[in-house]
């Protein structure tokens, strides 16, 4: 009877540290930001036959929010950027389900890209702004990529 009475205490504290440990796994994950729960992926826009591809690399990190290339039908190279080198980034909001991210292009303008991600879709939104003024509002959609971007011909500078 003794051993079954314990029997049923340890498997009462497994069951109970069990539940602790997914609980805290759980609010883990609800803790992450975006950029920390895509980080890695790859996302295209288009295709070159069609005149435009984008692909953009999600990164983990605020200072470098991710890297983009563009393929330059002319040349048949893709142009590289990786926002933290040019300066230009700054991350406005990095929930769970959304970031926000300011580009700067000049003093006078500048985009807000608002990412949110559905399935194997990244709905982006830009907002252009001159002068402080909303000037332009677009909407596109990235999809998730398999294909390898170190792979791509980068142009030269």
């Amino acid at each position: 009877m003794k051993s079954q009475v314990l029997k049923i205490k340890a498997f009462a504290l497994v069951l109970i540290l069990g539940l602790s440990l997914s609980a805290f796994g759980l609010m883990e994950k609800e803790k992450r930001t975006f950029l920390e729960t895509h980080k890695g992926s790859i996302w295209k826009y288009g295709e070159p036959s069609e005149g435009l591809t984008i692909y953009a690399q999600i990164n983990k990190t605020e200072a470098d929010p991710f890297k983009i290339w563009v393929y330059n039908v002319i040349d048949d190279c893709y142009m590289y950027e990786k926002m933290s080198e040019s300066g230009t980034a700054e991350v406005l909001e990095n929930k769970k389900n959304k970031v926000q991210v300011k580009i700067k292009e000049n003093a006078d303008e500048h985009g807000i890209f608002t990412m949110t991600i559905n399935g194997n879709a990244m709905n982006v939104q830009l907002d252009s702004y001159e002068e402080g003024k909303l000037v332009k509002e677009e909407n596109f959609v990235l999809n998730r990529s398999t294909d390898k971007v170190e792979d791509l011909v980068v142009c030269r500078n």
